[in-house]
């Protein structure tokens, strides 16, 4: 896949004194990396941004800041704050590289271990981390990467501007310098546009429904089936347009959790909405998106048996669900597996399948027999089922 810079997706807050740098103030490509230190794909970049460090030299200045996924990764947050106790003694790198280098060993006793391998005050250190003096620190990076679109880690930010696409060595070093081109530092490459993104023909306008809402709908469903909820998989199933027929083929399987909260507080474009969302789809049931992007309701059982429904064998009775309320109605149903894939149907066909895998190494083709199309990004990997 060639690689590009996605206009308008900038960073928040711009580099500054408070973070942590490699490299001059006065190098022409600056690249921030967004990380999680018990990821398995940061794991493996690290090498790769310690390959450019040395292959560039001055030319670049490297940026680190913290994005701990709590739901799947659980030591991440204490490594980061562990790696803020080790920089307040002005040793961050030494144990950056340490953590990164031991992503298999986060616990307590490691971290004390590299500690005094890195020559840090033991007790200081140990204080740090047990009175969680760094956590606020933590915290900042994570918000700001949030502000920032990052949604999955690693996630790189070149001369402020989020980087989209593959992660080897050849395909960063290639975004860098596109930079220093336009920087005047080098003529070397010129930026391509970016490829098509792979959910426009999945949330295109022939579905019926509002396509902004359907995609951060799409968007979320990804984010739950890729990270899952308190450490497991989880399922879920969200009905999006046609509100008013979707709740009469439909009824409250317990208290709704939603109930009496207004519009505003529901709405899909609020952070604090999303990520209630996301703690409801551990219940049974459906949710309910009106075309304005508000969450009607969860927790409802759908209740629209329909016949003549082209679902492939072995998907269960939340597809068979899906399947038949977009038959029922003009909405679009987009279902979560505890597998991990994300299912479109509409009007009683299941029309894409979307897999979350972060294939950070691979790239862009399509399926030799015609069938559907492939489209890779940094997270998720689109088959369009239909003609």
């Amino acid at each position: 896949m060639t690689e590009y810079l996605r206009d308008g997706v900038r960073l928040d807050p711009p580099v500054g004194d408070r973070d942590h740098v490699r490299g001059p103030a006065t190098a022409p490509v600056t690249l921030v990396e967004y990380g999680d230190y018990e990821c398995p794909y940061c794991g493996r970049a690290h090498p790769v941004v310690g390959e450019l460090r040395e292959r560039l030299g001055d030319r670049l200045r490297f940026v680190f800041r913290h994005f701990p996924l709590d739901s799947v990764h659980p030591r991440a947050r204490h490594a980061a704050e562990a790696a803020e106790a080790a920089g307040a003694q002005d040793r961050f790198w030494e144990m950056h590289d340490l953590l990164y280098e031991n992503q298999e060993d986060l616990g307590d006793e490691a971290l004390r271990r590299y500690a005094a391998e890195v020559g840090l005050d033991l007790e200081r250190f140990e204080e740090d981390l047990a009175e969680r003096w760094h956590a606020p620190r933590v915290r900042e990076d994570r918000l700001g990467g949030e502000r920032s679109g990052v949604e999955g880690t690693p996630a790189f930010f070149v001369n402020g501007v989020r980087h989209e696409g593959n992660l080897d060595r050849e395909s960063l070093l290639a975004a860098v310098e596109d930079a220093m081109s336009s920087s005047g530092a080098s003529s070397r490459r010129r930026r391509p546009a970016p490829p098509p993104d792979p959910l426009d023909e999945v949330c295109s306008e022939r579905r019926g429904v509002n396509t902004r809402t359907l995609r951060k709908v799409v968007q979320i469903a990804v984010e739950i089936a890729r990270e899952g909820r308190e450490g497991r998989k989880i399922g879920t199933l969200c009905v999006v347009g046609d509100s008013k027929e979707v709740i009469k083929h439909s009824r409250p399987l317990i208290l709704d959790p939603l109930a009496g909260h207004p519009d505003e507080k529901k709405h899909l474009d609020d952070q604090d909405a999303r990520e209630t969302f996301k703690e409801i789809a551990q219940l049974d049931g459906a949710f309910i998106v009106s075309d304005e992007g508000v969450v009607l309701s969860a927790a409802r059982y759908l209740d629209a048996v329909s016949e003549s429904l082209d679902v492939p064998l072995g998907l269960g009775s939340r597809h068979m669900a899906a399947a038949s309320i977009s038959k029922q109605t003009g909405a679009v149903a987009v279902a979560v597996s505890e597998s991990s894939v994300v299912r479109m149907f509409d009007d009683g066909e299941l029309v894409s399948e979307i897999i979350p895998e972060i294939w950070m190494l691979s790239g862009y083709g399509t399926y030799p027999d015609g069938t559907f199309g492939r489209s890779t990004r940094s997270d998720v990997t689109v088959r369009n089922l239909e003609d």
